[in-house]
């Protein structure tokens, strides 16, 4: 039975919010404040505390006086935990871009610490309400969570310092750059690795086969594939994604083709449909155009006038290239052999590496193009994408082509001749590797002014 994609929707915004691994923490440290008041008279529970009497509270006042300040302690580290979050967000979002956000706010050892705060917090305040009167002379105390609630609240204190510590980090563009980087290539090499395992050197005629028209509008960014191929074997169909992720479709666009008419079974095509997953933020587990992107943005942003570090644009610049070179190892037709051993039964369109470069490089080329220093850097990443592409004719053409793009820029930009001595430089680099088309290159860069 398929989930609604509503249902789907949902549970995807929900597990990527910033409060679920918070919320499930403090229901735990309820469920175990239940399980330690069930037990704190047991009998075994009475004999453990003589061992233990040194660190048990034994009068009201002590245990209602440590319970109260370690309650209000921990809800003003949660308080203050939460205003740097927010802080920290507020600060990738002006000095880095929107987009990183999704990925900060995911993070898991964040969501964990703020969790275990509310947790205690929860776990105290249902100790200090059951400390009790049983009759004039006698005062029920919760020995064993009062010792339990302490060690919780010193363990929140080591946990504070850790949070303050990772949270100084991960803001940090060098940080922030370098988990982009590491999580986007992990992501290609994934892809790599599952096409190994099984070559397909002929595809099917995707021109033949039957287009199934989108039911709902949004941004298209990934399938559940496990989910689909089940479908798919179940019955003997094979399926072809005809757009990108991150692709906008309309109602009735015609993002997919079947290898057979499906116009006749509606509930199928329902079923297909559902599979597909719809939303706003950029995920890079999702796909690794994702992780270039924002690269590619912060390059931009560190461009921009109020921040102004090259350095960082010439970082990103060099993680764009060596992921691009990563990119050279996919085939521009990507698919997936899930519930078949004989022939693959989803087949997707991957990003082709033109789109790429024109998607990731022209807002660096658009922003950057009076900044020789930076200039001169893509250059050299665009060298060494084609030593490595210099076999690969399609990629080498796309790589030319855009290079003519940016001496064009360069021509109109950059007038200085010690800058224009340095582009040559670089140009005679490219021309090493390809000498025709890099003898092009430097023609045109050296042609007159018209």
């Amino acid at each position: 039975m398929f989930a609604p994609r509503k249902i789907a929707d949902n549970y995807r915004e929900l597990i990527n919010s910033i409060g679920f691994y918070p919320s499930m923490l403090a229901v735990v440290f309820l469920l175990f404040a239940v399980f330690t008041m069930s037990i704190e008279y047991a009998e075994f529970v009475k004999a453990l505390k003589k061992y233990l009497s040194v660190v048990l509270v034994d009068s009201e006042e002590n245990a209602r006086t440590i319970l109260s300040t370690l309650a209000g302690s921990i809800i003003s580290l949660t308080v203050f935990s939460f205003s740097m979050v927010m802080i920290v967000l507020n600060t990738a979002s002006a000095s880095l871009s929107p987009r990183v956000i999704p990925g900060l706010i995911t993070r898991k050892s964040h969501q964990m610490v703020l969790g275990f705060y509310l947790g205690s917090i929860i776990y105290s305040i249902i100790m200090l309400i059951n400390i009790k009167k049983i009759d004039d002379n006698t005062v029920a105390i919760p020995a064993l969570g009062v010792l339990f609630s302490l060690i919780f609240g010193l363990i929140s204190l080591a946990l504070f310092v850790y949070f303050i510590h990772s949270i100084s980090k991960a803001i940090q563009v060098d940080n922030v750059l370098n988990d982009l980087f590491k999580h986007t290539k992990n992501v290609i090499k994934h892809i790599i690795a599952r096409q190994d395992e099984h070559i397909v050197d002929c595809f099917p005629d995707f021109n033949q086969w039957y287009s199934i028209e989108s039911s709902t509008e949004g941004y298209f960014k990934g399938v559940h594939s496990d989910k689909l191929c089940a479908v798919l074997a179940e019955h003997n169909l094979q399926l072809y994604i005809v757009v990108n992720q991150g692709f906008f479709t309309v109602k009735g666009y015609p993002f997919l083709k079947s290898s057979r008419d499906l116009s006749e079974e509606p509930e199928l095509v329902e079923k297909l449909l559902n599979c597909f997953i719809f939303y706003i933020e950029e995920y890079i587990s999702d796909h690794y155009r994702y992780g270039l992107t924002q690269i590619s943005e912060i390059a931009v942003k560190a461009m921009s006038p109020g921040i102004n570090d090259p350095g960082t644009a010439v970082k990103a610049i060099d993680m764009l290239s060596i992921l691009l070179i990563e990119r050279l190892k996919i085939a521009d037709t990507n698919y997936s052999f899930k519930h078949s051993d004989s022939s693959p039964l989803l087949y997707l369109h991957e990003t082709s590496f033109d789109e790429l470069l024109h998607d990731n490089f022209t807002p660096i080329r658009n922003y950057a193009k009076s900044d020789a220093y930076v200039m001169t850097n893509v250059l050299e990443a665009f060298k060494n994408i084609l030593f490595v592409a210099n076999d690969n004719e399609d990629a080498t053409c796309s790589l030319f082509n855009y290079l003519t793009a940016i001496i064009d820029d360069i021509n109109q930009q950059i007038n200085n001749e010690y800058d224009r001595k340095e582009v040559t430089n670089m140009l005679n680099a490219i021309s090493r590797i390809s000498p025709d088309q890099g003898e092009q290159l430097l023609a045109r860069f050296n042609a007159p002014a018209k």
